[in-house]
């Protein structure tokens, strides 16, 4: 009778170790709103975002708009995210991309999930000053696994300056991601001088 009851324990613990992932790991949220990094209104190329929150953002500067005369407006003031580069394309399929931004997972995170961003165009002239523009965002993630997941976005600007950026959600199965990229698919008037603004980016981070 001893013998079985402690075959019964024996047993019992050997399911509880085993139901355990072998390899535990963190979730954590996270909400980039780029307004604690540093930058200045007149030369915001000077301070590119990097590495934030996890995430290694490329090609995107911290911009702090002069409200009055700013294409767009940053969800959260004071600061977004900004992307702008008229001599850059992305070549994805048949595909020609002007401007665009990336987001690759750090050395310290093994795989992220992109929930949702606030995002508007607005003119390049080397600062926040210009007009906002309407157009076509296209955004492309590929996760661990190898696969590819592509969606898009329009963006109407509710005004010529100050523009508030617009909401964009994320399909069902963004998760698991390595890399993703923003990018202007189309826009007016002109497509090579558009740039890409980008605010409370909110992502979970799998450390």
């Amino acid at each position: 009778m001893q013998f079985l009851q402690v075959l019964s324990l024996v047993a019992s613990a050997s399911a509880f170790v085993a139901s355990d992932p072998l390899e535990k790991r963190a979730d954590i949220q996270y909400n980039d709103s780029f307004d604690d990094l540093a930058t200045t209104i007149v030369l915001p190329q000077l301070f590119p975002v990097g590495l934030y929150n996890g995430l290694s953002y490329g090609g995107v500067v911290v911009l702090r708009p002069i409200d009055g005369v700013a294409s767009v407006l940053p969800h959260s003031p004071p600061q977004h995210g900004g992307a702008a580069g008229p001599l850059d394309l992305l070549y994805l399929g048949d595909l020609t991309l002007n401007t665009f931004a990336t987001l690759t997972r750090g050395n310290t995170v093994k795989s992220f999930d992109l929930q949702d961003f606030y995002w508007g165009f607005g003119t390049d002239t080397g600062t926040t000053f210009g007009l906002a523009q309407p157009g076509t965002i296209y955004v492309v993630g590929y996760t661990v696994s190898g696969q590819e997941l592509t969606t898009t976005f329009s963006y109407v600007p509710d005004s010529t300056f100050n523009a508030r950026l617009t909401f964009a959600q994320l399909p069902a199965g963004w998760v698991d991601l390595q890399n993703v990229t923003f990018a202007v698919a189309n826009s007016e008037p002109i497509s090579e001088r558009t740039y890409i603004a980008l605010d409370n980016v909110r992502h979970i981070n799998h450390v």
